[in-house]
């Protein structure tokens, strides 16, 4: 078990970042005398967004005032805006008086005063402006411009947090873990973190991934942490990139994977994690998921010496400083000169192009062009298949939800923001598109089989068999087009597809397996193109619990399953997900030995083996109990609603 952190966690708007400051954890081995898991410090980049929540309802003199004012912040012209905010809050516009508080902290066209920033926050947030509230309980956290109370700032936070403020919640959670402002409560620490979390929030997700990981507030749960850490990691979050390398690179809530460890590492070190280059020097210096590269083991130990050596608390590493250096001197002396200089050359490009985080103050208004240019996005991400709403010029969590999976599949940075490179990239996306549904396909790239999946997050990952999708140029599901083969499982005949956010996702059972006995239905798409085009559902039941060879990732049913079936789901009397259809024995295959049909001896992967794929690949899934029984109609409904066609073409 990692001991807590304990220390004073300050919130810094101008470095955007949330420093520790402090007794780090204490660090225990595991597995290897030179890595532990470790609990680093929770970091946060607070986003200086400009959020005027507040609606102008006042005369259209005073919203074109209010117009004018945002349009002139946008531009830059602070010196108009400020003139406008002036005028709107001396008649008690909350959005103005926020503005005003934002002009007055960054000092932008005035002499920054954060005791003015304070007042104009404070008569916001009187008026229930959550921006306004995060913001001041922010500054008594940090004790600018007003005395450093963490009692206040616990209070303004739970203000925020209370209207659905996601950094709130994250905020006050973060005061729960710690104890800072109020008593120390873990699992209050986990609600918050939660709420925040199903936000999208990445550093409410690492906290909630931590606390998984530690067993404080929540009971200990490695597959749950390695979830938690996956979604902020996709997000970016360095630490838990880190951490999420860890686990795999000791099977801990996921399948062990040295060279998957190696990826994520690779992640945190681009952005200045020290640890992660460290380990990533021990993965090339031993050949671990990577070839032995000395060269390559020396440059990563040179860089995460050079970066130990900036850190204001080198002793919140995991790894002490000397034992970084003491590795480097090790690996160079197996080196010639040229090798090392070759080695600290690629050390110094490296580092010359690892990401910044010194980002300048974001802002998320609600003027006319803000909104055209989120209105742009849905309306192109909406062509693409990944949002479904209604394209309102909102950035709310399902359009956020919408941007972040394009932006993973297109491979841009993942942040749910609408920026230029996000535009330019629908622009592409959409002419692709546009083109490929318009333009007749090359005759070589034909439809040459079809199977079946079914949702299983609402994230858009559907599930299916592997040799559904082998051998495949392309994987379609209709009508989303071609989506991409998120994760393949040869062992156990499963892969997981990204198909766009959405729909309805079918829930696995709770509790023990279905018993030998049980009913069951099957549902699919048998002989796509000469049976009935939609969704087939049969009923039979278990007739064993395992599969050919006595298999007992598999499981025998008689429900009859066709060419097309496999990939689909097998569910029970409660509609719940038991088992995926892999294969039925074909009468050819016992010519000789076998007279009767075969029609009816068919077989599935066990939920049991498909639940374990998803989680070690970081997929959030729902289960349900299984107390009633919901009767064939209502079971084949609700089947047909999450299963969907898989179709290979080559």
């Amino acid at each position: 078990m990692v001991d807590s952190f304990h220390g004073k966690i300050g919130l810094s708007r101008q470095s955007n970042e949330l420093a520790a400051v402090g007794t780090p954890a204490a660090c225990v081995p595991v597995r290897q005398p030179t890595i532990c898991m470790a609990r680093k410090a929770l970091s946060a980049a607070f986003v200086n967004a400009f959020v005027l929540l507040s609606m102008c309802v006042c005369s259209p003199a005073s919203a074109q005032s209010w117009d004018t004012a945002i349009a002139a912040y946008n531009r830059g012209d602070f010196e108009r805006a400020f003139t406008e905010f002036w005028s709107l809050a001396g008649r008690g516009h909350e959005g103005a008086q926020y503005g005003l508080g934002e002009i007055y902290y960054f000092g932008l066209g005035v002499r920054e005063d954060r005791a003015a920033a304070a007042r104009w926050y404070r008569l916001a947030a009187d008026q229930g402006h959550a921006e306004a509230q995060f913001s001041l309980g922010l500054l008594y956290d940090l004790g600018e411009g007003v005395r450093e109370d963490d009692e206040a700032a616990a209070r303004w936070y739970r203000f925020a947090a209370n209207q659905g403020h996601a950094r709130a919640q994250f905020a006050i959670g973060l005061l729960y873990d710690l104890g800072n402002g109020v008593w120390e409560d873990d699992a209050a620490a986990a609600r918050w973190y939660r709420l925040a979390a199903d936000q999208g929030d990445a550093d409410a997700q690492f906290g909630l991934g931590l606390l998984y990981d530690l067993g404080e507030g929540v009971r200990e749960d490695n597959v749950a942490a390695a979830r938690w850490y996956r979604f902020a990691a996709d997000q970016g979050h360095a630490i838990a990139q880190f951490n999420l390398g860890l686990m795999y690179d000791f099977g801990e809530g996921v399948r062990e994977d040295p060279l998957v460890a190696t990826r994520w590492y690779r992640l945190a070190a681009d952005q200045g994690d020290a640890d992660a280059q460290f380990l990533l020097g021990q993965h090339y210096e031993i050949g671990n998921g990577v070839p032995k590269n000395l060269i390559t083991a020396y440059a990563w130990y040179a860089l995460a010496a050079a970066t130990a050596s900036t850190l204001n608390n080198p002793s919140s590493l995991m790894h002490e400083v000397g034992e970084i250096e003491s590795s480097q001197r090790r690996v160079g002396s197996y080196l010639s000169f040229e090798e090392r200089s070759r080695a600290l050359d690629m050390a110094g490009e490296w580092l010359s192009a690892a990401p910044t985080s010194d980002l300048p103050p974001q802002l998320d208004y609600n003027d006319t062009s803000s909104q055209e240019a989120v209105r742009e996005a849905q309306h192109a991400l909406a062509q693409l298949g990944y949002f479904s709403g209604t394209i309102d010029g909102v950035l709310g969590p399902y359009t956020r939800e919408a941007i972040r999976s394009f932006q993973s599949d297109a491979g841009l940075p993942v942040d749910g923001a609408v920026s230029e490179q996000l535009e330019s990239a629908l622009v592409v996306a959409v002419r692709l598109f546009t083109a490929d549904t318009t333009q007749t396909r090359p005759a070589a790239l034909e439809r040459t089989g079809s199977g079946s999946g079914f949702r299983v997050s609402s994230h858009g990952h559907v599930l299916t068999n592997d040799h559904v999708v082998s051998g495949c140029a392309e994987v379609r599901i209709p009508p989303y087009g071609t989506v991409p083969i998120s994760a393949r499982d040869k062992a156990s005949d499963l892969a997981i597809l990204k198909a766009p956010s959405g729909g309805v996702v079918a829930a696995f059972r709770q509790g023990a397996g279905v018993q030998q006995g049980a009913e069951v239905l099957a549902a699919g798409f048998p002989l796509h193109g000469i049976l009935a085009s939609g969704v087939h559902v049969t009923v039979g039941m278990v007739s064993a619990l395992a599969g050919p060879g006595d298999d007992r990732r598999q499981f025998q049913i008689t429900a009859p399953v066709q060419p097309g079936n496999s990939g689909g789901p097998v569910v029970d009397t409660s509609g719940n997900a038991v088992g995926v259809v892999v294969s039925r024995l074909e009468q050819s295959e016992f010519a000789g030995t076998v007279s009767r049909s075969l029609q009816t001896v068919n077989f599935a992967v066990s939920a049991g083996i498909a639940r374990a794929f998803l989680d070690s690949e970081g997929v959030e899934y729902i289960t349900a109990p299984s107390n009633v029984d919901l009767g064939r109609e209502k079971i084949a409904a609700a089947a047909r609603a999450f299963t969907v066609l898989v179709e290979c073409w080559e």
